[in-house]
């Protein structure tokens, strides 16, 4: 299982760096930001697919349909560097809809999708016809299935595709600052795992997740503390690029990281409790699935996001 955890672990790592790389050196028709798409879409749809794959289990919520309707929901909100891409020319900064606004057009046309698909299955089949209360339960199923197929898309597309505007900051700074930001988030809960095995006495929410204590997530604080003042304050303008923070600001940032990537864990903990599984998926084997490495970088993005563009 360690080889397995290592292997897989060497596999991502590897192939994100050269990604990074490539981003960096080799960019397609003087745009930056084109490389680091391929990994977006991975980690993206590998979350809605298992995601949805386990609310499947239980409920009306078809995978693959979601997928798709993901997919094209990410399509849209990458339209500003598919536009780069084609005219040759910068994005305009004075758009009204702006970058933001076209990830909101791609998660509202992904749920206007996974709606026209529900209506397609509200009709009760045949054999279900003769009795009204099994009308009314294949109602509420299909009703219910097209609300958790419409949370997953603006849950996981919205959330990583802020990634990519981070991303899409400044032509090396913004890649720069998007590392800077998922160090933080994964240092915190490298730091919350290693103190919780060390020194977890206190469980946190153990009706969730029985593994998690006070003193992990105390320990998970101190990692990205450390980390943010590392990153923003040594590394970025050792590169050239000035995040703006002020003295506390990247302490704050890491709380405020911190607290969400906890939250994105419990929440995916409280999904696969709920279905009775282990694991999110089988994508990424030994890690646990993509689910695993993305549930604390989920909502993080959300404040990543606005502490970059706030200047803490």
């Amino acid at each position: 299982m360690l080889s397995r955890r290592l292997f897989s672990a060497a596999v991502l790592i590897s192939l994100s760096l050269g990604l990074i790389w490539l981003d960096l050196n080799h960019q397609v028709r003087g745009q930056a930001g084109l490389w680091t798409i391929p990994m977006l879409a991975f980690f993206a749809l590998g979350t809605v697919w298992e995601f949805a794959t386990l609310l499947g289990r239980r409920w009306a919520v078809s995978a693959p349909m979601v997928t798709w309707h993901a997919s094209i929901a990410l399509l849209i909100g990458l339209f500003p560097i598919g536009y780069s891409v084609v005219m040759q020319k910068s994005y305009p900064t004075d758009c009204p809809v702006g970058r933001l606004g076209w990830i909101l057009i791609g998660s509202m046309v992904g749920v206007g999708l996974n709606g026209v698909h529900a209506l397609t299955l509200f009709r009760p089949p045949a054999e279900l016809s003769a009795s009204e209360e099994e009308k009314n339960a294949w109602h509420q199923r299909t009703l219910l299935g097209w609300l958790l197929s419409s949370v997953i898309i603006c849950y996981v597309i919205s959330g990583l595709s802020l990634w990519h505007v981070i991303r899409m900051r400044g032509e090396s700074s913004g890649l720069y600052e998007l590392i800077a930001l998922l160090a933080i988030v994964k240092l915190a809960d490298a730091g919350a795992y290693f103190s919780g095995k060390l020194f977890g006495k206190t469980k946190l929410i153990p009706s969730v997740s029985p593994g998690k204590t006070m003193e992990g997530l105390l320990g998970g604080y101190l990692f990205s503390i450390a980390a943010a003042y590392l990153a923003l304050r040594w590394a970025l303008p050792l590169m050239g690029v000035s995040p703006g923070l002020t003295g506390w600001g990247p302490a704050l940032l890491a709380i405020l990281l911190t607290t969400a990537g906890l939250v994105g864990d419990l929440l995916e903990s409280m999904v696969k409790r709920s279905v009775g599984a282990k694991d999110s998926g089988n994508l990424l084997p030994g890690l646990g699935g993509v689910w695993d490495v993305t549930d604390s970088v989920l909502p993080a993005s959300y404040i990543g996001y606005l502490g970059l563009i706030a200047q803490l």
